[in-house]
């Protein structure tokens, strides 16, 4: 009780300083809890008002943003009108920089709706694919987008490879061989081909740098009509992106030469951001080239490769982002699929994005695998089988190890089908089927006779002739020419597309006849004596009993002259003298005559 009453008379300090180990501690903590609540608040402060707010809460501004883009509608052909950017603009704190990053162009919102990255990428791949057709997604320029040309290798071609199906084209008829028996005037008939409906196509390429320096010239000469050139890709192990060094190059080069040009990119995006990046590089390379064909993502995928893991509505999405960029800066979009890429990964999304774009089929045929000296043995030919059509496509890549003239490494082959033609069967047309000429002459079987190719082209190319003996025997044309008898002609004209055809004509070489025989140029006689006062015209020796001879002078005249040969008119006889001395009358007569022969030869 007494030390009850004297506790009750103590301060409350002495209280405290005498309390137990127990309350000791538990005011300690006390005391100390309510300093560092002052301390954090103060720090709190502090931080708040500072610039740099990057140690703000993210979730703040990623929330903040989320709720305006929920606001946003994305849905195909809704205005932006419905939106209210004056409530909900989102009020971005970037950080502090001299330039943009890429981070704060790539994929950015055009607009009202201009957000950062972080924000985009708190977006679904469908919601983003929405704000990619709706043209909100910028273009990122080439400088913002980071490059690693390390991952710049030679790929190889993944996949299986078919075999092609059994042609069910007529039959190409073998040139017929000539009779070794003796020869008929009847020609033998030109095998004939029933009409065939066949793909219209043109022969391409596609090549890369890889493919080293080309002579596009000879590449032209070659066949080929069009190519597509790589402009850059992704790494298929670590995603860097790259660029095609020989791009422009190539481009140049193969317009020049008159081949036409498309490009691709080698894909390995796996998100619809990757789909739009890629984009962005391909449209920066192709910028300014004039793509005459279309701007294709090459997805491509296999053992190792980082697309292993798109499949569905996420793969057609990425398809979707990228062809949608290509198609709003002006170019014709294409995908590069395999059979397993469309029927196993896009499945039941085939039918949208085949549906809407072009397609680039990869697909190769083991027949044109085969090595040969020739490399145009390994091209696609009219008439050659084509892959089951069940979904449509306009190239198709039969080939990953072809061989054209101008580029020394293998290339991938392509055809791009322009419809379906009806090809006829050939024809060899003979003006002459019987010429007859006589020894020696001159005579040329290729005269008057033309080929008319499956497609309606009449031309003398590719027809030749060779020439037998009436025992089959072959002979010269000369030869021939020297040597009575009949000669059977055989025309064989290549068709290029339906093989050769052959066609039949006799030609019989005769004795030569009397018509054959030149006739001799008659001798010009020689001009008679000037002193007669005749032409240059020879005088004819008259003919006895000829009337028009005209009457002779009578004996003693002088200078009797020489009828005219142009005009013989009968002359009037001379009256004869009744006295015996006839010299001066005759003498007179003569006179009288030389006056008469003088005017007349003047």
């Amino acid at each position: 009780m007494k030390k009850k009453a004297e506790s009750g008379k103590q301060s409350f300090f002495t209280k405290l300083c005498l309390a137990s180990e127990k309350t000791a501690r538990v005011s300690l903590v006390l005391a100390g809890a309510i300093v560092l609540g002052i301390i954090g608040t103060v720090s709190a402060v502090a931080i708040r008002n500072n610039s740099n707010v990057e140690l703000l809460s993210e979730n703040v501004e990623l929330n903040a943003a989320q709720e305006y883009l929920d606001k946003v509608a994305f849905a195909d052909g809704e205005s932006d009108a419905t939106s209210e950017p004056e409530e909900t603009q989102i009020q971005v704190n970037a950080v502090e920089s001299s330039e943009e990053t890429k981070e704060t162009k790539r994929g950015g919102l055009t607009g009202e709706n201009i957000v950062d990255v972080k924000d985009l990428k708190s977006l679904s791949d469908e919601d983003l694919l929405k704000a990619v057709k709706q043209g909100k997604v910028k273009v990122i320029a080439k400088k913002d987008i980071k490059q690693d040309q390390s991952q710049n290798v030679n790929v190889t071609h993944k996949g299986s490879i078919a075999e092609a199906p059994k042609a069910t084209n007529t039959p190409t008829p073998k040139p017929t061989t000539p009779p070794a028996v003796a020869i008929t005037v009847t020609p033998k008939p030109t095998p004939t081909m029933a009409p065939i409906k066949v793909v219209n196509y043109q022969l391409g390429i596609d090549i890369s740098e890889f493919q080293g320096t080309i002579d596009w010239k000879k590449v032209k000469a070659d066949g080929i009509e069009f190519a597509f050139i790589r402009c850059g890709g992704r790494g298929y192990s670590k995603g860097g992106l790259y660029e095609d060094k020989k791009f422009a190059q190539n481009v140049k080069n193969a317009k020049a030469a008159g081949v036409k040009v498309g490009a691709y990119f080698f894909s390995q995006a796996i998100t619809v951001e990757e789909a739009i990046e890629e984009a962005s590089l391909t449209l920066a390379m192709v910028n300014g080239y004039g793509m005459d064909l279309p701007v294709v993502m090459d997805w491509e995928t296999g053992s190792g490769y980082r697309t292993q893991v798109l499949k569905g509505q996420d793969f057609a999405n990425v398809l979707d982002a990228y062809c949608t960029m290509i198609a709003q800066n002006g170019y014709t979009p294409c995908v590069y699929l395999c059979s397993d890429d469309i029927n196993n990964r896009l499945g039941k999304y085939s039918g949208q994005i085949l549906g809407k774009y072009k397609l680039w089929y990869a697909y190769p045929y083991s027949c044109y695998w085969k090595s040969s000296s020739s490399y145009k043995s390994n091209y696609y030919q009219t008439g050659d089988t084509i892959p089951p059509r069940s979904y449509a496509y306009e190239y198709w890549q039969y080939s990953w190890h072809g061989k054209v003239s101008g580029i020394s490494t293998e290339v991938d082959l392509n055809i791009k089908i322009l419809g379906n033609t009806t090809l006829k069967a050939p024809e060899i047309n003979i003006t002459n089927k019987a010429p007859v000429t006589s020894v020696g002459r001159d005579f040329n079987p290729m005269d008057g006779v033309t080929g008319k190719t499956s497609q309606g082209v009449s031309t003398t190319k590719d027809l030749t002739y060779a020439l037998t003996n009436a025992s089959g025997q072959a002979v010269s044309l000369d030869q021939a020419k020297q040597t009575i008898g009949k000669y059977l002609i055989t025309y064989t004209f290549k068709d290029p597309f339906r093989g050769s055809i052959t066609a039949t004509a006799v030609w019989e070489v005769t004795a030569a006849t009397v018509s054959d025989t030149p006739t001799p140029t008659p001798e010009t006689p020689e001009t008679s004596d000037p002193s007669s006062g005749a032409t240059d015209t020879p005088t004819p020796v008259p003919e006895s009993g000829a009337t028009d001879t005209p009457t002779p002078t009578p004996e003693g005249s002088v200078d009797t002259p020489t009828p005219t040969p142009t005009s013989t008119p009968t002359p009037t006889p001379v009256p004869q003298p009744s006295e015996t001395n006839g010299g001066g009358n005759s003498g007179s007569d003569s006179n009288g005559g030389g006056d008469n022969t003088d005017s007349g030869n003047t």
